[in-house]
C-alpha cells in the first residue's frame, strides 16, 4: 500500500491578509514586474482559483488594501463629529490609519515601501494618491460650502497628503516601531494652517 507524499514547507495561506503579507514580501524582494503570479501562488502555496477568487489579478494584490485605506478614511470623515473641518481631518487621517494598521499589522508599513519605491507604480501610485486627497478635499468643500475643485479644498487635500506620505517615509526608513501618535503631531502645524485660512474666508 502506498501513500501520498506529506507536503512540506509553508502551510497554504488560508485568508486574504496571509496571502497579501506573503505577496508584499515577495513584492518587496524581487519588485512589481518581476513577481509573478506563479511565484506568489508557489510560495503562498494556494492555487490560481484561490487567489483570483481574493484578488483577481496582481495589480488586485497591490492596490486592494490601498483603496481599502481610502474608504476607512471616507469613512472616518463621514463619522467626524462637529468639530472644525481641519480637526475632523486629522482625527479622520489618525484614524483610518490606525485601522489600517490594525488590518495588516506585520506588513502594512511594507506595502507602502513596495508603492512609493517601485518605479514600476510610480504612475499608478499618483493616481490613487490623488483619489486620497482628492477624498480630504471633498470633505472640506462640503463643510465649507466650496466648490470641490476651488483652490482652498484643492491646496488642503494636497497639502494634507503630502504631510502624510513624508510621516509614511519617515516609518518606512526608521527601524523603531511606529507611534501613531506621532502621525497626530505631525498633522497638527498642516492643518492648523490651514483652519485660520478656512475662519478667515468671508461668509454668506
Amino acid at each position: 500500500m502506498t501513500t501520498s507524499p506529506t507536503r512540506r514547507g509553508r502551510p497554504p495561506a488560508s485568508t486574504r491578509e496571509a496571502l497579501e503579507e506573503i505577496a508584499f514580501d515577495l513584492l518587496l524582494r524581487d519588485g512589481y514586474e518581476a513577481t509573478t503570479l506563479q511565484a506568489i501562488m508557489t510560495a503562498s502555496g494556494v492555487g490560481r482559483s484561490t487567489l483570483f477568487r481574493y484578488f483577481g489579478s496582481k495589480a488586485g494584490i497591490v492596490w486592494g488594501e490601498f483603496d481599502r485605506a481610502v474608504e476607512r478614511l471616507r469613512s472616518a470623515l463621514r463619522d467626524a463629529d462637529d468639530v472644525p473641518v481641519m480637526a475632523a481631518v486629522r482625527s479622520a487621517v489618525v484614524q483610518s490609519t490606525r485601522l489600517s494598521q490594525a488590518a495588516a499589522p506585520d506588513s502594512w508599513l511594507d506595502r507602502f515601501r513596495v508603492l512609493d519605491r517601485d518605479a514600476a507604480l510610480v504612475a499608478e501610485a499618483a493616481a490613487h494618491w490623488r483619489v486620497w486627497a482628492e477624498t480630504v478635499s471633498r470633505y472640506a468643500a462640503e463643510r465649507t460650502g466650496l466648490d470641490v475643485g476651488a483652490p482652498v479644498p484643492a491646496a488642503i487635500g494636497g497639502a494634507v497628503q503630502a504631510a502624510y506620505v513624508a510621516v509614511l517615509r519617515g516609518w518606512a526608513v526608521g527601524d523603531e516601531a511606529v507611534d501613531i501618535d506621532e502621525l497626530d503631531r505631525a498633522l497638527g502645524p498642516v492643518t492648523d494652517a490651514f483652519q485660520a485660512v478656512l475662519d478667515g474666508l468671508p461668509r454668506g
